[in-house]
């Protein structure tokens, strides 16, 4: 099984190795893809691997190709080794779980990125393989700021999003918070006036895991 990683710290990819970094019981190789040579868009990794040209994607031993992160993790989730699943044990905590991921990614990280791609640093980084809408610029500002007001509320009274236990809804709102922030490139993302989702944020902050996520994956990944 090999897992396609970028060599850079890309919101996506960061948020399946935080996965793997927190679900533990896993073993995979690694091959690392030049995001900023644009490796993903060339023809060798879209006609083998992804033909929307994203990263990352994971190749099973029979050949098949996963992609989209949510995708992976699920996977992940499934065949590893012991451990505590991070989409849910039962059907009610996999479905409380899911509209939570949900949640966070249409109302906080699709609003902010949509907004980043109408940066002059998303321009250079696509360099003309991604459509930008820098005319959503201030309307996805807004509709992010109103999604991180809701899950300020919702956090109230709350260690993790969905409860007392982290899932794959932390490690999908905080893999492209936490990329976003220490790039420097949001910086609204995460501001005092909403202090539930700072404390939420710096509590994960602080995992091991979060400390790994912004470096790339070793050739064979065992844990």
């Amino acid at each position: 099984m090999i897992f396609y990683d970028a060599k850079q710290p890309g919101p996506n990819p960061v948020v399946v190795r935080l996965f793997v970094h927190e679900r533990k019981g896993l073993r995979f190789d690694v091959e690392l893809i030049d995001l900023a040579g644009l490796e993903n868009r060339k023809p060798a990794y879209r006609n083998t691997i992804n033909a929307r040209g994203e990263v990352p994607a994971l190749r099973l031993d029979n050949g098949r190709i996963i992609t989209e992160i949510t995708a992976i993790c699920g996977y992940f989730d499934e065949i590893a080794e012991g451990g505590r699943r991070l989409f849910g044990e039962t059907p009610e905590e996999r479905a409380e779980i899911h509209m939570w991921t949900r949640r966070a990614y249409l109302e906080i990280v699709l609003p902010f990125v949509t907004w980043w791609r109408g940066t002059d640093a998303a321009e250079e980084a696509y360099r003309g393989h991604r459509i930008l809408m820098p005319e959503a610029r201030r309307s996805h500002r807004l509709l992010a700021d109103q999604g991180l007001n809701q899950f300020d509320e919702d956090l109230e009274g709350k260690t993790f999003i969905a409860g007392n236990d982290l899932t794959m809804a932390d490690i999908m709102l905080y893999g492209f918070m936490g990329t976003n922030t220490a790039t420097g490139e949001i910086p609204w993302l995460n501001v005092p006036q909403r202090p539930n989702v700072a404390t939420w944020f710096d509590r994960m902050a602080a995992r091991e895991a979060s400390q790994k996520m912004m470096t790339a994956l070793p050739a064979s990944f065992s844990n």
